[in-house]
């Protein structure tokens, strides 16, 4: 004879609830959908399973003996418990629930990132996200190990092409940064030279803004200025920049919308670092999570709201940020 766990399905578990909640096998078969034959013949086949009965049949209707009352108390535990299941496997396979590892460069931090993560706690709030900051050196092979499942950032122009899909979602200026109070605060079309004389904050050398910070004065004939600090932390920079004369060269948006630019001015110089691009990176050739496309989405949708046409091609001219 075949065990219990062999034969036991869903349809004893829900059938023994709905006659214990309804006294009647006849009215628990309607509830189920089920002819009450049918019905008669499960319950048979239940207690004979267990060679014992779990109803007493009476005038009264049917009402479970003890073994009948024990049963009907798992089968409800059972049933709750494969009801939450079915929910969260449902809430994964549609973004709706999840965990997702997602890196970001300093470029889409100061906005686009916080903005789109308050609109996925409104619309996903069980996505549970992990964000992980650096330079694309220290986050694409992350990305590549599988440890993130996006990169959001400036997309690399070289390094790391053919082994990742890039999504472009809008354009990246760069901007020369001071305190308001600096002798050379809002002013424009500053030569290269009147730079060199300003200790400078700069990113790490494989860094693509450094690199493009670097060939704005060897394509004009000039050395670039060394950095007397490398640093990619935000706080750490904004504090030197505001209680120093040091220059610091920093993504457009972040100056647009980090906190206490009214203290931050903008200078440009009379060369222009060139255009890229902020978007989404994912290792090629595999599938995203339902909850990393859920995210990706948001970005995108996010990106396009808060700007439209793209990032300006060149800064404002204005000496606050």
């Amino acid at each position: 004879m075949a065990s219990f766990e062999q034969w036991a399905r869903l349809r004893h578990f829900q059938l023994a609830v709905a006659i214990a909640e309804n006294g009647s096998i006849l009215r628990a078969a309607g509830a189920l959908g089920l002819s009450q034959p049918t019905a008669s013949k499960l319950l048979q086949d239940l207690e004979d399973s267990l060679h014992a009965p779990l109803f007493f049949r009476g005038n009264r209707g049917v009402e479970p003996t003890e073994l009948g009352r024990e049963f009907v108390r798992h089968a409800r535990v059972i049933l709750a418990q494969l009801g939450q299941t079915s929910m969260a496997l449902q809430a994964l396979s549609t973004g709706a629930s999840g965990t997702v590892a997602l890196g970001t460069l300093l470029a889409a931090s100061s906005h686009l990132l916080p903005t789109t993560l308050l609109r996925l706690r409104r619309t996903r709030p069980n996505i549970s996200l992990r964000i992980v900051e650096g330079t694309n050196d220290h986050l694409m092979p992350r990305l590549l190990s599988g440890e993130l499942d996006l990169v959001l950032g400036r997309l690399s122009q070289i390094r790391h092409r053919n082994d990742v899909d890039q999504e472009p979602l809008l354009r990246d200026v760069f901007a020369v940064i001071s305190r308001r109070g600096h002798k050379l605060a809002g002013r424009a079309g500053v030569p290269l030279h009147e730079l060199l004389g300003f200790d400078w904050i700069l990113p790490p050398p494989e860094t693509t803004l450094r690199r493009q910070f670097e060939a704005l004065f060897h394509d004009a004939g000039l050395n670039s200025p060394p950095a007397a600090i490398e640093s990619i932390s935000f706080l750490t920079n904004h504090r030197l920049l505001l209680d120093s004369d040091m220059l610091g060269v920093w993504p457009r948006p972040v100056i647009d919308h980090g906190p206490d630019r009214d203290g931050l001015a903008i200078i440009l110089p009379a060369a222009t670092f060139p255009v890229g691009t902020i978007g989404i990176s994912r290792r090629k050739g595999t599938l995203l999570s339902p909850a990393a496309e859920a995210v990706a989405a948001e970005l995108r949708a996010t990106a396009a709201e808060l700007y439209p046409d793209g990032a300006d091609d060149q800064p404002k001219s204005s000496s606050s940020v």
